[in-house]
């Protein structure tokens, strides 16, 4: 750069622009001699082409200097430049450029360099003009030129007495920039899901989904996979409904469902919408995270980037360390992969469908293992063979490693040798055939400095909850009409009561119950709901209405000589407890079977040998029914009477009758 302040704009405009996320560029940044000259994206479809000069990059009045496209003396209409591109599968451009004036005479009249565009290269249009000293950065829509020869041509087309440059009089143009959409941006992907997922059912992986692409409305497969808390032989996603250009595949090893078209972006969200989580786990337990994207690299939420299994049967180390540096996915540079946690281990590892490389080696120096590859080149995670000291993270299989034969490079152990997904070391080649061959590498995308930010994944989560369980109830019961309190207690969430077994509206919630009035035994039912799971079925709680005790025939009056005995007798229903009681002239007194009473707690009270002072005694009866929840019954009042034998002497002689 020869001026300061064009290599200020040049910071701040290019780089962000090679990085915009759905736009490729066509670019010249003069960074060598040449008219050839693509640093964009995409390539001009023909070199610069001047006119009227020794159309030599390095020499001329027109020519490469400093990193800059220089003129010098420029005639009016005489000597120019221009280059084309073919912009016909675009639908609009931006055509920019850094630019500095030096010794050019001012004003509309006066010396000036202009910027022009043609859709055909024979007719340009004027859509800029520089004159004096001054520089600046120029952009302009060039959307109304574009085709398959859209032209630019830096000229001096003034029409003044005075508008041939001279000597000493400079323009330099510099990031020569044409932005279009790109043909391949990554779509967008957008969405919500954070569920409970209740045992023995299945619940959507998302809620909301919605995926945008500036150059596609259509793609060829969508990938959901469950990217955390994934136990393989219990979780399952499957993909519901009817869904005509769209089918389901289920890879159990990586826990990965795809949807395979092609299909429109509409019709891939139907059906992402329509894919279900469940377990056939008879009591699953914590969270699953799912990854829904739109390419094939498998998503982990907790690293943020993207990994992928390539196949390569006998693949050395090198060859594959270098092929993973030669991948992008969207923009993002790959690398062999390096698993700095145990959730990225089992990732790239036990939930993969191949085993291979990783950017591991200890070939530096011996002993000492380093990430050599991506974002943690340089980072050492290993110190020693087997027994060895990680400083961070390390998933060294069992004796690994070895060091067997001038083995410096990691590699994830075959299905075969367990722990599944553990490390070993190999040399740069691995072994011939067996479980210690090559199989492929494992490359991951994400970290490097410059990737592009990518929104091609939503990452949604399920929490499991248990089911609730009713853990006790306890029925009610009373004598004849009326509310009856039942109550129950959950093992967690809310108690719902319910009319019936199934169905019905609710007719209250809690641990107790107070029914309405009801004349007959009635059964309710009780479930619980603890964020959103409910009881698999409702128990049954029965509130008892009983008919209580009664008495059907009541004591009657009884008259008797003293000495004399008799009975005071009831016959009643549902009763099995009696009590008879004298009334003492305040209170009712419970009798017992002592004096002249017997049989005080059955249905008939016997009185013995009555003495005149028993005359005037008031008795009842309390029944009740041990088995109910029923009020005690009394009976009427019976009145004992003893009549006195009347004295009657004659001639000295006593006799002794009775009054009746």
């Amino acid at each position: 750069m020869r001026f300061f302040g064009r290599s200020v704009l040049f910071l701040i405009f290019i780089f962000p622009a090679i990085q915009v996320l759905g736009q490729d560029i066509y670019l010249d940044n003069f960074n060598t001699v040449s008219y050839s000259n693509n640093n964009g994206t995409l390539n001009y479809s023909t070199n610069w082409v001047e006119a009227n000069d020794n159309n030599s990059p390095s020499g001329g009045r027109i020519r490469i200097t400093g990193n800059e496209l220089r003129f010098e003396d420029i005639s009016m209409n005489n000597r120019r430049i221009t280059r084309s591109a073919d912009l016909s599968a675009h639908s609009s451009a931006i055509l920019t450029f850094d630019w500095q004036t030096s010794g050019l005479d001012g004003g509309s009249t006066g010396e000036q360099l202009n910027i022009q565009v043609s859709n055909n290269g024979t007719s340009f249009t004027t859509i800029g003009t520089f004159t004096g000293s001054q520089s600046g950065s120029f952009s302009q829509d060039i959307s109304a030129y574009i085709s398959g020869f859209t032209t630019i041509r830096f000229i001096n087309a003034g029409t003044c007495s005075y508008c041939n440059w001279e000597s000493g009089e400079f323009v330099y143009i510099d990031n020569v920039q044409i932005e279009v959409p790109s043909s391949n941006a990554a779509p967008v992907l957008t969405g919500t899901g954070n569920q409970t997922y209740c045992p023995g059912g299945s619940v959507p992986i998302a809620e909301t989904i919605s995926i945008t692409d500036v150059d596609d409305t259509s793609t060829n497969a969508v990938y959901i996979q469950i990217s955390s808390g994934y136990i393989n032989g219990e979780d399952l996603l499957t993909l519901t409904g009817t869904h005509p250009n769209i089918t389901s595949s289920w890879d159990a090893v990586q826990g990965e469902l795809t949807l395979s078209g092609p299909a429109t972006y509409t019709e891939f969200e139907t059906a992402i919408l329509a894919v279900e989580y469940s377990s056939s786990a008879a009591n699953p337990t914590g969270t699953r995270q799912f990854s829904i994207t739109v390419g094939e690299a498998n998503y982990l939420p907790a690293t943020g980037h993207y990994y992928e299994y390539v196949p390569n049967l006998g693949i050395t180390w090198t060859a594959a360390n270098t092929a993973a540096s030669a991948r992008t996915y969207f923009g993002l540079q790959g690398y062999l992969a390096t698993l700095t946690s145990q959730a990225e281990a089992d990732f790239s590892g036990s939930q993969a469908v191949g085993v291979g490389w990783i950017g591991g080696s200890d070939a530096a120096t011996e002993g000492v293992w380093q990430w050599v590859t991506g974002p943690e080149a340089g980072t050492v995670f290993w110190n020693g063979t087997a027994g060895g000291s990680t400083p961070n993270f390390a998933f060294w299989n069992t004796g690994e490693p070895n060091q067997s034969g001038n083995e410096d490079y990691a590699h994830i152990t075959h299905p075969n040798v367990n722990p599944n997904g553990s490390w070993n070391d190999l040399s740069n080649t691995g072994a011939a055939s067996g479980n210690y061959q090559p199989q492929g590498y494992v490359v991951e995308y994400g970290g490097t400095p410059g990737d592009p930010v990518l929104n091609i994944t939503v990452t949604t989560t399920i929490t499991i909850e248990p089911i609730p369980t009713i853990t006790s109830t306890t029925p009610g019961s009373r004598c004849g009409p009326g509310t009856v309190t039942l109550g129950a207690t959950a093992s967690a969430g809310t108690i719902n009561w319910y009319a019936s077994a199934v169905g019905g509206s609710s007719l209250g919630t809690g641990t107790s119950f107070i029914t309405p009035s009801i004349s007959s035994t009635t059964t309710y039912y009780v479930d619980a709901t603890s964020s959103g799971c409910t009881t698999a079925s409702r128990t049954a709680i029965t509130a008892t209405v009983n008919t209580g005790p009664s008495i059907t025939s009541q004591p009657v009056n009884r008259t008797i000589c003293p000495g004399c005995s008799t009975t005071f007798t009831v016959t009643t229903s549902n009763v099995d407890t009696y009590q008879w009681q004298l009334f003492n002239g305040s209170i009712w007194v419970d009798l017992t079977d002592t004096g002249i009473h017997s049989g005080t707690t059955t249905n008939t009270l016997t009185l013995t040998n009555a003495a005149p002072t028993d005359n005037g005694n008031q008795y009842r009866v309390q029944v009740s029914n041990s088995a109910l929840a029923c009020s005690v019954v009394a009976s009427s009042v019976a009145v004992l009477t003893v009549n006195v034998s009347e004295i009657i002497t004659n001639r000295r002689i006593t006799y002794r009758v009775d009054k009746n």
